[in-house]
């Protein structure tokens, strides 16, 4: 019974940390021969992600809040060009978002879904060795350019302990957007976005 009253607690507040695998989408091979190290113009990084959410309001049976995310990712592969090697390819980001978890009728289990946008940084759009020019027509290195990224998400929690709940899953979809930058190597301005992961989570219990 105690148990019982333990998983029927729901946070307020509460971090995670997990692994996360993102598919990036809709890049232009620059290689010459068409023979870019990771094939389909996409390319598939993976790594650490970090966020922390409050729940601040309850409507019906659903549970709204807010969700502050950050990670970094990385790929060996390269879908602009045939060169590779380690963490040839970055992505960075920070995203802010609305969430709801909704009541259920097994207290162990909370699904979530959320809609979060913010910022990326990311050279999976660039050409190994892209240069651009600068305002006195120099040559300059190109590393990685800004993006929006705006991406929505759904997952599940699984209740453990009082203080500690399973991921098993979460997905999200969306896309990014790059500002800034005019090189001809930049590439599509548009890449979509793709993610699966899990994560632990630590929270705060409380009664809803």
């Amino acid at each position: 019974m105690g148990l019982g009253c333990a998983v029927a607690a729901r946070a307020q507040a509460g971090v995670y940390v997990g692994y996360t695998a993102t598919r990036l989408s809709g890049m232009t091979c620059f290689d010459p021969q068409g023979k870019c190290s990771s094939s389909g113009g996409a390319v598939n990084p993976a790594g650490i992600q970090a966020g922390a959410y409050y729940d601040f309001r309850t409507i019906g049976p659903v549970r709204l809040g807010i969700d502050l995310r950050g990670g970094t990712q990385h790929s060996n592969k390269s879908a602009t060009s045939s060169a590779g090697g380690n963490n040839a390819t970055g992505y960075d980001n920070v995203l802010l978002g609305l969430r709801g978890s909704f009541h259920t009728h097994y207290s162990w289990l909370s699904p979530y879904a959320q809609v979060s946008a913010g910022y990326a940084r990311s050279n999976a759009t660039l050409p190994f060795g892209a240069t651009s020019l600068n305002g006195s027509g120099v040559p300059m290195a190109r590393s990685e350019d800004n993006f929006l990224v705006y991406e929505g998400f759904a997952g599940v929690d699984i209740h453990v302990f009082p203080v500690l709940d399973f991921r098993p899953i979460e997905v999200g979809i969306g896309n990014m957007n790059r500002f800034g930058g005019s090189a001809t190597t930049d590439g599509p301005g548009s890449i979509g976005v793709m993610s699966i992961g899990a994560a632990i989570v630590f929270h705060l219990p409380s009664s809803q």
